[in-house]
Order: structure tokens, then sequence, then C-alpha cells
């Protein structure tokens, strides 16, 4: 974790004198060091501290008080996903606005941006222009989403919201594929637990958790634990 005011240069003002402070919470250090020295060009941004986790992001919102934080989808080296952060983040920091980042050309974790009622989400190949614009934006309460995936998130939350017949295909899946414990722990998925809390709740091992886990997105044609949360939530398991 790091605190960005001893390292940036002070960044000059706008004309209004408005600094817009940046946190950034992405587990991979290439892209906390990319990322910073992107924002170091723009006058009117300074990133203000950074983060590899929840813990440790909770912990730098709270001591800079920023104005916009940018968010990881996925963190691979904590219990919870990028999306369950940011709803802790809007709960406990209601002012703070939230842009998601990913690497990934998803309609998935576009949809469940929606649903986490975030400001903004955007695709990490974007070029610093547009990084940019879109944190003035959200500082300015307009949301920006990546036209790219929007119309493809806005059907998925459509169809979720149509008669479950409308998806035999997913259902049959569930019901021929999957074991009852493996739907128990989509079920666990679904409400937004924690492998952790799963854990707990079931008394089953971490290790046996991941297998169960793993199971699941193998069997369902998902690639990581936070497609398996969505597509079971939208599936009426939760």
């Amino acid at each position: 974790m790091h605190n960005q005011d001893n390292i940036n240069n002070e960044p000059t003002t706008k004309s209004n004198g408005q600094i817009i402070k940046v946190v950034l919470i992405d587990d991979h250090e290439i892209v906390r060091q990319g990322l910073a020295t992107m924002l170091q060009k723009e006058p009117d941004i300074r990133l203000v501290g950074d983060a590899p986790d929840s813990v440790s992001g909770l912990d730098i919102i709270e001591k800079t008080n920023p104005d916009v934080v940018l968010l990881d989808v996925q963190l691979g080296n904590t219990d919870i996903d990028g999306f369950t952060l940011a709803k802790k983040i809007k709960n406990k920091y209601p002012d703070k606005m939230v842009i998601m980042l990913t690497g990934f050309d998803s309609e998935l974790y576009l949809t469940e941006a929606v649903r986490s009622k975030v400001d903004g989400f955007i695709l990490k190949e974007h070029p610093r222009l547009i990084l940019a614009c879109a944190i003035r934006m959200a500082y300015s309460g307009i949301s920006i989403w990546d036209t790219k995936i929007l119309y493809r998130a806005l059907t998925n939350i459509s169809r979720s919201k149509e008669n479950i017949e409308t998806t035999p295909l997913v259902h049959e899946k569930f019901g021929v594929d999957l074991s009852e414990k493996e739907k128990i722990i989509l079920h666990l998925l679904a409400k937004g637990y924690s492998n952790k809390d799963i854990g707990h709740k079931l008394e089953y091992t971490p290790s046996t958790v991941k297998k169960y886990v793993y199971n699941c997105m193998k069997k369902l044609g998902v690639s990581n634990r936070t497609q398996l949360a969505i597509l079971a939530n939208n599936n009426g398991l939760k």
C-alpha cells in the first residue's frame, strides 16, 4: 500500500483550483505503477494512494479521503472480489465515486457493476485521456460506461428478469451436471458469500471450498469466481 503524497510533485491546479484526489486498488503492482505514471501527467488529478487488496484499500480510503476510487474487478489476493468491495465502499462512503476497471471485455462484469451501483466501468486498455476523462466525469457526478459492452450488459439484465424457462440450457446444467453440494455452493456465491464465509457456514476447509468452486466453474463454462457468482445470481439461485 502506498500513499502518494510524498512521491508525486504537486500538480498544477485548474483555473478553479480544484484537484481530484484518486485512490487505486488493484492486485497487480505493474498495473498500479502504470496507472500512477499515466495520472501524473494530468494537472488536475492527484493519485493520493494505491493498494493491492480490500483491507489496505479501505484503510487508504479512510486515511486519504479521495474523491474517486479506481477499483479492479478481480482481486486475486483477497477473499472478496471488486464488486463486493465496491458495495462496501459505497455503503461506508456514499460520497465516494467508484469506477470499476477490468482487462476483460465481459458483459457479465458490466452487468454486475450496474447492480453494484458504481459510478463507471471502463476497460484498462483505454488510453490515458479516456481514463482521465472518466475520472473527471465521475467527480462531476456523471457515470461513464464502456459502450462496447453496454448494450450486451443491458440485454443480460433484461433477460435475467424474464421467466426462468427462457434459460433452459443453463438450468439443465444446474440440474443435471451439478451435485447437491455444488448447488449449495452456487447458492451461497449468489448471495455474496466469500470462500471463507462458505467454509465457516458449511464447515469445509478452504481447499474443499476452492475445489467445489473450481468444479462449478469448469462445468458451467466460466473462467473465474466472479462470473460464476453472476451466473448463479442471474439464474435464480440467490
